[in-house]
């Protein structure tokens, strides 16, 4: 029987001390797991050490209370099916002298009995090890045991099956925190965990120390059904068309999606442009203005022509990999042969992303462990989606790669989300900011503080991008009739004024004498508005300014005297947040919407809209005067 070690018991309760079972008497189900503790047990295995394999417990104090309400349990059940020996449950009959004897294959091997019958190797092993008349009775009682043990297991054990519920095999106090985010059947908690990433994270009191014990357990419990995904999702070359006529030629062979790890993949982010002219000798694709082996050769060369930013290279590179992949694997072609069937099928597909294509592991695109989505899409990431790629295939028609673009025959309306309150905000509340930062005075003086002070006090006057933050320089500042502004280097590589009122000036003095700089205008112009913690002169990731960003956060809102529902209202901050938070203390202060709009660099003034409620006050108005019900 192999052996599993795993941590903490889903059987015991740590909120009670206690495990489940009408008045503690017994467990609602045995499963396989509980059998092969005891078989564990009547073949000398210590206690603790069974109970870790097959119980999922790790502390000493826990492990006899759990192997005695298995031992009862599985007596009950024992007397119910009339067994005579049921009192042999549990029991342990120790053989003195038995860990000097070897094995009987041992004994086989080392005297070169293979050619002699069972019957006579039987005998020449007991006269080699005789056993004593009182060992051979504990021996006898043994093999009843395991006999006893192995029936019982075969016409009564419950075989955890995917669809169980969750409080069918997890103690109450567990079985309510998973139920609470979610997770309500095996098969929801197995998905979670296959996914990979941080999956436990929305469940209360469960910690990366324990959310490896539960899947230790569901292992166990599940042993047909592994957590880690052998699929790897892969990309075949697709030819491109050569010399078109009109009909687009014969379909290029196709192959599988699921391959082996020689598969090609997409470029990498540095690779060299494929966009060339063509030349005027033939060359077999003289229709083609790119130079495109295949579907991967012609997106690259989209994604290096029309990205202007890494954010939006990595945003095209995701969009058309999946819609690639998905191509290959669902459809068996590629985008030659893409049809307004196929818009729509792949629309369906991405408002309901199967389980199977979701991976939240940290792995490198088309690597075993990764999948083209990471969760299921909101209506704006599918909304997003939608556009990308009917940009990707105008692009395509336009460079002569394909006749063309099916997207434009569909529609890609998705409209809004139902589910979406209206009144939600991403910005904080102004008690909820004041706590933060009254929380932040209160920790102990540190670079690290001073910076995400900063942070907070002049994004909130701000409303700087954090790409913006990130890139900044203090050379970057302006002086405009005796006022602070800066230039910024913004979203679609556009230049714009940003004010710098004077709670940002004020942030920013006080930044600089914490890093030991000159004042603004004094200090060196290639220092970076937002520093490393150990060197002024080293500036930050995005990565990092979010990572601090959410660790301060988080340990502001732990220590903050708020009502839980502002609180949990606050966990899902991100550093966008402190932006939305601007957008929205502006427009409460009456600032005109054209000046928040230029202040935050939004193209569109609908999007400086969605931080206003005024439209919405003076429609209240308007109407509880003219129906009052008087």
């Amino acid at each position: 029987m192999p052996r599993r070690a795993v941590p903490t018991s889903p059987l015991f309760s740590e909120k009670s001390g206690t495990y489940p079972g009408p008045h503690h008497r017994g467990l609602v189900r045995l499963g396989r797991h509980h059998f092969a503790h005891l078989r564990a047990i009547a073949e000398g295995v210590e206690l603790h050490q069974a109970a870790a394999m097959y119980l999922g417990i790790d502390h000493g104090l826990q492990a006899p209370g759990a192997h005695h309400l298995v031992v009862d349990s599985v007596r009950a059940l024992a007397r119910r099916a009339g067994e005579r020996d049921w009192r042999l449950v549990g029991l342990t009959i120790r053989i003195h002298g038995r860990e000097h004897r070897p094995s009987l294959e041992d004994f086989i091997a080392e005297r070169d009995l293979d050619g002699w019958s069972e019957r006579e190797v039987q005998d020449f092993y007991s006269e080699a090890f005789p056993i004593e008349p009182k060992a051979a009775r504990r021996e006898r009682l043994r093999e009843r045991q395991l006999s006893l043990l192995r029936r019982l297991e075969i016409s009564s054990s419950v075989v955890p099956a995917m669809s169980d519920r969750i409080d069918s095999w997890f103690d109450p106090v567990t079985a309510a925190r998973l139920q609470a985010s979610g997770v309500l059947l095996l098969q929801d908690l197995h998905q979670r965990i296959t996914q990979g990433g941080r999956w436990w994270r929305s469940i209360a009191a469960i910690g990366q120390t324990k959310a490896a014990r539960l899947a230790a357990f569901l292992a166990v419990l599940l042993p047909d059904h592994p957590l880690a995904s052998p699929r790897r999702f892969a990309l075949h070359d697709v030819e491109a068309p050569q010399a078109r006529p009109k009909d687009q030629g014969s379909p290029a062979a196709i192959r599988p999606v699921i391959a082996s790890p020689e598969a090609t993949a997409l470029p990498s982010p540095g690779a060299e442009a494929r966009v060339e002219p063509v030349s005027a000798e033939p060359s077999g694709q003289a229709d083609l203005f790119i130079r495109a082996r295949n579907d991967q050769d012609a997106i690259e060369a989209w994604v290096h022509a029309r990205a202007g930013s890494a954010a939006t290279v990595k945003s095209y590179r995701r969009e058309a990999r999946r819609l690639l992949v998905w191509l290959q694997a669902e459809r068996k072609k590629g985008l030659k042969q893409f049809n307004v069937d196929d818009c729509r099928a792949y629309l369906v597909f991405l408002e309901h992303v199967p389980a199977h294509w979701i991976s939240r592991s940290k792995a490198s695109p088309l690597e075993h462990g990764w999948a083209p989505f990471r969760g299921p899409l909101s209506v704006a990431s599918r909304r997003l989606s939608a556009t990308i790629l009917s940009t990707l295939f105008d692009w395509l028609v336009s460079v002569g790669y394909l006749v063309r673009n099916p997207w434009l025959l569909v529609n890609r309306r998705i409209g809004d989300d139902a589910g979406r309150n209206e009144l939600e905000s991403r910005a904080f509340t102004p008690e909820t900011w004041s706590e933060i930062l009254r929380v932040l005075a209160e920790q102990p003086p540190s670079p690290a503080l001073h910076r995400i002070v900063f942070v907070l006090r002049f994004v909130e006057a701000t409303g700087l991008r954090s790409t913006e933050l990130v890139q900044a320089r203090l050379d970057d500042f302006r002086s405009h009739k005796g006022r602070r502004v800066l230039q910024v280097h913004g979203k679609g590589s556009r230049n714009r004024l940003v004010a710098i009122p004077p709670q940002a000036v004020h942030a920013l003095e006080e930044y600089l004498r914490t890093r030991h700089l000159p004042p603004l205008g004094q200090a060196p112009g290639d220092a970076p508005l937002l520093a490393s913690a150990t060197d002024p002169m080293e500036p930050i990731s995005y990565e990092a300014l979010y990572k601090t960003v959410r660790v301060w956060l988080t340990k502001a809102l732990r220590l903050a005297t708020l009502i839980e529902s502002a609180r949990q209202e606050a966990w899902r901050a991100s550093p966008h947040w402190l932006r939305h938070t601007f957008g929205t203390r502006a427009v409460e202060r009456g600032i005109p919407l054209d000046v928040v709009q230029q202040q935050l660099g939004h193209a569109d003034p609908r999007t400086t809209s969605r931080y206003t409620r005024a439209q919405l006050d003076r429609q209240l108005e308007a109407l509880q005067g003219a129906f009052s019900g008087e």
